[in-house]
């Protein structure tokens, strides 16, 4: 009887287990990228790319990470005024820049 009782407790663990593992996703998703942020200005020189990740399930605030030409990323602070202005002036060109399907249709 005894040996029933672990049985079935070991089973139920296992079992919630792999259920909570299914609805997390991937663990590379399931929390905040940017643990420090930083305000100082870094000029767009030094920049490879920028990613934003929007505040969602996983992690409750805005998140914006830039990489620089030496492979570093560095989180910065969303809420400060440089870091608006150089997601502006980004969104500014998306919008100004047709896509190559665009240019390709009216050739």
């Amino acid at each position: 009887m005894k040996s029933q009782t672990i049985v079935l407790l070991v089973a139920t663990i296992v079992i919630c287990l792999a259920a909570h593992g299914l609805s997390v996703g991937s663990p590379t998703n399931s929390r905040c990228k940017c643990v420090n942020v930083h305000s100082r200005f870094i000029p767009p020189k030094y920049y490879r790319h920028i990613d934003i990740f929007p505040q969602g399930s996983f992690c409750r605030k805005l998140e914006i990470v830039i990489t620089l030409k030496n492979g570093k990323h560095v989180c910065v602070n969303p809420l400060i005024p440089w870091v608006k202005k150089v997601i502006s002036l980004l969104t500014e060109k998306s919008e100004l820049t047709p896509s190559n399907s665009e240019a390709s249709s009216t050739e």
